[in-house]
């Protein structure tokens, strides 16, 4: 995990940026806490957590495992056979009952699909975006996601109840000084995001080319149009653009066509 972890100059980054601001705003008096969730990000335990609080569940019904392991199976066939060096074992399926259409991976084996997506895509569809999300795992997002996560657990808490703090005080003096020293956390963490979010969204390109390496370029195009086409999402601001963890879908689509177009 280390190797996933560090790999990646982002994460470094972001980890000490908060753990720093965490140890000025508690004085170091909790330094002990951030450490426990330091170490909990490395053990396998963290991601089961994770999967729990989040609502995930394993495929229980014969029919989802009828049609959907064997997806899984001929894409990780796909990926040995183009892959020189093969990590990605151990995979597994889980769903997450959402009737988006969406799919994503998280730590050593966790692969989600929505309910969405199993019962509105086809299976060409589905290998698109398995593809993609085994992308993640080949290029070690998801474990630095993992990371990223737990590791710094303490510091959301921390700006959770400062949030509700600033939110009770009555206005005064303390509630001046409160709020500026607040405003000026906050702009720190936003700062830190813009640093994660960037390089989420370029995590996301690399796994489309993985996609296309391996073989699933148009399933994987077919299925961002398909969801591109039934967005409803109104238009976001600069503040949501700048941190989004996805790029514009369109132009992931426009990226997957020209290099489709090249082979």
């Amino acid at each position: 995990m280390l190797k996933s972890v560090f790999s990646s100059r982002s994460y470094i980054i972001w980890y000490a940026f908060y753990f720093i601001l965490f140890v000025v705003m508690t004085a170091g008096l909790i330094i002990p806490l951030y450490i426990f969730f330091f170490i909990l990000a490395f053990m396998p335990a963290s991601e089961r957590l994770w999967r729990w609080v989040a609502g995930i569940r394993p495929l229980r019904i014969k029919a989802e495992k009828e049609r959907l392991i064997p997806l899984l199976e001929e894409i990780c066939s796909a990926y040995a056979h183009k892959e020189k060096s093969i990590h990605i074992q151990d995979i597994k399926l889980y769903i997450q009952e959402s009737m988006n259409i969406n799919a994503f991976a998280f730590g050593r084996e966790t692969l989600v699909l929505t309910k969405g997506s199993i019962d509105l895509l086809s299976d060409e569809a589905l290998k698109g975006l398995i593809a993609h999300e085994l992308g993640h795992f080949h290029n070690y997002d998801t474990m630095g996601a993992l990371f990223a996560y737990v590791a710094n657990f303490p510091m959301s808490f921390l700006m959770k109840k400062l949030r509700q703090i600033d939110s009770t005080l009555s206005d005064g003096f303390l509630r001046f000084i409160f709020s500026i020293i607040f405003a000026l956390f906050r702009l720190i963490e936003f700062i830190g995001d813009l640093i994660l979010m960037r390089h989420s969204r370029e995590q996301e390109y690399q796994a489309d080319m993985c996609a296309l390496k391996w073989g699933y370029g148009e399933e994987l195009t077919a299925v961002l149009i398909q969801i591109y086409q039934i967005s409803m999402e109104k238009p976001k601001s600069i503040n949501e653009m700048l941190r989004a963890t996805h790029p514009p879908i369109t132009k992931r689509i426009e990226l997957l066509e020209t290099a489709l177009d090249l082979e």
